[in-house]
């Protein structure tokens, strides 16, 4: 249904934005570590914490997702079901707690897709990368090794800089 290079399988399948193949999680849902995400995509190599305060977006992100599941549910409830209060209060809090477990990650792989596109010709510009690392350590240029694979500038994209 949703196909690779597709914003909404990244989402869905909790893939990384740019190469649509690594984790962005290192456990399963069902372990309860709900933010035991990795640092980098483990194929492509990409920083997901793109800077200080990134997931702060996360959280408005899941502010909004619990707000209208919730409303949601009260509406089904209230008008369709025509639950009395204390039915609709329950409803509505367990919507809460089961929502919790699957909006915190939902709204961090949201975010990040908002930020980073998906690329499929990262692996050659890795290599390309790479190669002009090589190329400026030959000259003596001393090149943060921190910027490797892991750093690609601002939101994943290829850097403009003169050293990678």
């Amino acid at each position: 249904m949703f196909n690779k290079g597709t914003k909404v399988y990244s989402i869905v399948n909790m893939k990384c934005p740019r190469c649509h193949e690594g984790e962005l999680w290192r456990s399963p849902l069902y372990k309860l570590k709900f933010y035991d995400m990795y640092e980098n995509c483990p194929v492509c190599g990409l920083k997901y914490e793109q800077e200080p305060g990134f997931w702060f977006g996360a959280m408005y992100m899941g502010y909004t997702f619990s707000s209208g599941a919730l409303l949601i549910v009260m509406l089904i409830t209230l008008f369709v079901l025509k639950w009395n209060i204390q039915q609709i209060l329950t409803a509505v809090g367990i919507t809460a707690v089961i929502g919790f477990i699957f909006n915190t990650r939902l709204s961090r792989s949201a975010w990040l897709n908002i930020s980073v596109s998906y690329n499929p010709n990262w692996k050659a510009q890795n290599e390309a990368r790479e190669k002009k690392r090589e190329e400026l350590r030959a000259q003596g240029i001393n090149v943060d090794e921190t910027s490797s694979l892991i750093s690609q500038g601002h939101h994943g994209y290829e850097s403009d800089n003169k050293v990678l």
